[in-house]
């Protein structure tokens, strides 16, 4: 075998040898992920949501009688169009293809008059 080859073997064994304990892990670590402990933020953040406008929606899920006040005391609005009719308030919220998205029921006004706004969805 030529000289040349035999050199170039010797100095690839060389580095090979050599190159892996220079450049290599010379010790294998037990975890390949970081703990919590090694990327905690050193301060503690505080992180405060305020809303776009100071409008907040109270969400509440409650059994209401909507029929049980004195007869020609209340104006229903069922998506803005009033009825005093009970009987087709009724008819439409038994429906079973809407979804009633709001109700909100106004407090009676000085002769005992109040008012109470249905909003709902066809399905």
């Amino acid at each position: 075998m030529p000289l040349h080859v035999r050199l170039s073997f010797a100095v690839l064994f060389y580095l090979a040898a050599v190159g892996r304990a220079c450049f290599g892990q010379s010790k294998k670590s037990e975890s390949l992920f970081p703990t919590y402990q090694q990327i905690k933020a050193s301060q503690p953040e505080i992180i405060d949501q305020v809303p776009a406008s100071n409008t907040f929606i109270k969400t509440t899920a409650a059994r209401v009688n909507l029929f049980n006040y004195p007869p020609k005391t209340v104006t229903y609005y069922l998506n803005d169009q009033p009825t005093t009719d009970v009987k087709y308030v009724k008819e439409v919220l038994n429906n079973k293809s809407i979804s009633v998205e709001t109700i909100s029921i106004s407090s009676p006004t000085e002769d005992g008059k109040r008012t109470i706004r249905i909003r709902y969805e066809a399905l």
